[in-house]
């Protein structure tokens, strides 16, 4: 794992150096084993690395290739096999790491290469034959890479906070209706107006021409699609095995151990067992943050049942949920509107107090083998269009009625809207269009963001749409953008194994009717019911919380003003609104005044921020009042938030 960033075209480079200086505590943080910067003719950039391949001496970036400069972010599964490739044609390899892997495999292939790496990544590549430089990411975006463009220069840098700020331009005026209604800002866009995020499964292509950096391409080169070619559930649990088996190992690979995070559900269960019976000596580590009464009892009990020992569970304490809270702001850079970071960053600063600096997660099995909620709701209202079953319309009431009974919160009005339904779950924990559009004043469509998709997806089922949709919109943009900010807060390399291109490739060649013939992740369960037998797997799913009474008090009168002074916002209007008793809205509120506070600064409303800084932690509900205003001085407070700005 790594932090990058840098810029290409035409600047002074001691302005860079003063950039690179500024936010050093940024790289530091991605890459804390080892720093190096490159300088060459209209290229310029620096790496930090967190080494957990190879040697300090053997991968050291940024690393040249002939006339081409490599700065990789990530983790290659598949570097043994592409280096005999290239091996058979006559390439020559100096070490084992993956980026001399990726540098001789773009060399060679060209764009071309990013099809065939498997794993996850964020690449910078500068060809100084051709004056040109290639941003490209993973096809999910799990690791993330941001660029900011003018005439003469662009930037470029694992995180917002790594292009400097005179390059972002003005806030972005959607992005705070984006936000609202999502919870986080979707690609390419972010919340300035000249910063953008490479989409995932692209690249960009900038080039030097008449002594002006333009954008020669940009465009994907992977996107996923559902074939449908599996139709038989014993094919599919063969093909799923075969595919996690054979991918095990690959991400298993490093030059220091690794630990796998364990809860004791489905998808960190399969993790953990599978690693270890590669490695039977692999710790698992569990945070029991008491919002289950059988958390705790659950991981330990199966791990027993395994016959393991190696089990380490951190109990999280309010004072933990309290360290993490008031460091939202660092650790997200952007507004980020899931609570589930905040517990995120628990769970990786335990792997990093455990001594570990890779964790193996169940990440993405919910999207890839239909694990929420919504995946068998919409299952059930295709069973009721299907022409098959179209006898349960012409019957008496009753029996319409009993199908659909364990449709939980089912609204009749818009049953057969599939779209509406899809557009209206993945917005996530934001706001609903109905909820703002009477306090917002604005034309803006934020829902243009999932239409776009669903153009693309014209004449799929329902159900295959609600598969791609969550893979494009709702994995990267939350899922990853949450892990990645977390784990590389800690300094930790988090490894999604479910994420591996030859799952992701087999999961796609199967028929959503099969996915959930036995109900959500079915296939997952019957190929490891077997092998894990325990009693968690069949509690019902819950969410990566904690324990609170209450959200109310976390956006407070004062923090609505100054949200409604700079962006026109009435966010207790908003939250009156709200047809949802959940009130987590607060939570987004609160993150999003504490980007403006950080982000826009201004002597006429020092006052008010110093007034509303003084009062941050007092405005927490009762119950964590007490904790705020103890352990962390609301003078401290406000002389942390001044020097981020300086």
């Amino acid at each position: 794992m790594c932090g990058i960033s840098g810029n290409f075209g035409y600047i002074e480079r001691h302005d860079f150096s003063a950039h690179v200086k500024k936010v050093s505590h940024l790289l530091s943080r991605r890459g804390p084993d080892q720093t190096n910067t490159i300088d060459i003719e209209n290229f310029f950039a620096v790496h930090s690395r967190l080494i957990v391949q190879g040697s300090p001496d053997d991968g050291v970036q940024p690393m040249r290739y002939k006339n081409i400069a490599i700065l990789f972010n990530g983790n290659l599964y598949n570097k043994d096999s592409l280096k005999v490739d290239l091996e058979s044609m006559g390439y020559k390899f100096n070490g084992v790491s993956d980026t001399e892997v990726v540098a001789v495999s773009i060399y060679h292939w060209g764009n071309k290469a990013f099809e065939k790496f498997n794993g996850f990544f964020s690449i910078a590549c500068f060809n100084s034959d051709k004056k040109r430089l290639t941003l490209a990411r993973d096809r999910l975006g799990q690791k993330p890479l941001y660029y900011s463009q003018n005439d003469r220069s662009v930037f470029f840098g694992s995180t917002e906070g790594l292009v400097p700020k005179q390059f972002c331009g003005s806030p972005r005026k959607e992005s705070f209706i984006d936000f609202i209604t999502f919870g986080f800002i979707p690609s390419p866009n972010t919340m300035f107006e000249n910063l953008f995020s490479v989409n995932p499964g692209s690249l960009v292509e900038f080039s030097l021409v008449h002594k002006k950096v333009i954008i020669e391409r940009s465009l994907y080169y992977w996107k996923p699609t559902i074939s449908n070619e599996i139709n038989d559930l014993d094919n599919a649990v063969e093909l799923i095995t075969d595919s996690i088996n054979n991918s095990m190992e690959e991400g298993m690979d490093a030059s220091i151990d690794v630990a796998c995070l364990f809860s004791g559900g489905v998808d960190s269960s399969i993790i953990f067992s599978n690693a270890r019976n590669i490695n039977e000596d692999i710790w698992a580590i569990t945070a029991d943050f008491g919002q289950h009464d059988d958390a705790d009892s659950r991981s330990r009990s199966l791990a027993e049942n395994l016959g393991h020992r190696n089990h380490l569970i951190r109990n999280i304490s309010n004072e933990d949920v309290d360290d993490s809270l008031r460091n939202t702001s660092s650790i997200c850079e952007s507004p980020f509107d899931d609570t589930s970071v905040i517990p995120s960053n628990i769970v990786f600063s335990s792997v990093k107090n455990a001594g570990y600096s890779v964790a193996l997660t169940g990440d993405g099995a919910d999207e890839l083998f239909c694990g929420y909620s919504s995946f068998g709701n919409l299952s059930k209202q295709e069973i009721l269009l299907d022409d098959r079953f179209d006898f349960l319309l012409r019957r008496p009431n009753k029996i319409f009625s009993n199908f659909i009974s364990n449709y939980k919160g089912i609204n009749l009005e818009r049953f057969f809207m599939f779209e509406e339904e899809l557009l209206t779950d993945l917005s996530c924990n934001g706001f609903k269009k109905r909820e703002w559009r009477d306090v917002i004043d604005t034309d803006y469509d934020p829902l243009h963001h999932l239409k776009n998709i669903l153009n693309e997806l014209e004449g799929l089922r329902p159900l295959d749409k609600f598969r791609i949709l969550n893979l494009r919109f709702k994995l990267p943009y939350q899922m990853h953008y949450k892990v990645d900010r977390a784990s590389m807060y800690n300094s930790i390399e988090a490894r999604p194994l479910f994420l591996n291109n030859k799952i992701i490739d087999a999961a796609l060649s199967i028929s959503s009717s099969v996915m959930l013939k036995n109900g959500q992740k079915s296939i997952l369960k019957k190929i490891y019911q077997s092998q894990i037998q325990h009693s968690g797997w069949r509690l019902p799913k819950t969410g990566f919380g904690w324990k609170t009474d209450s959200y109310n008090n976390i956006f407070n009168t004062q923090d609505n003003e100054y949200l409604k002074t700079h962006t026109g916002i009435d966010g207790l209007s908003l939250l009156e609104n709200r047809k949802s008793d959940d009130k987590r809205g607060f939570y987004g509120l609160f993150s999003l005044v504490s980007w403006l506070q950080e982000n826009i600064w201004d002597n006429a409303l020092d006052e008010l921020f110093k007034s509303k800084v003084s009062k941050l932690f007092d405005s927490r509900s009762k119950k964590y009042n007490k904790i705020y205003s103890e352990s962390y001085p609301k003078k401290l407070l406000h002389q942390e938030k001044r020097s981020v700005l300086h």
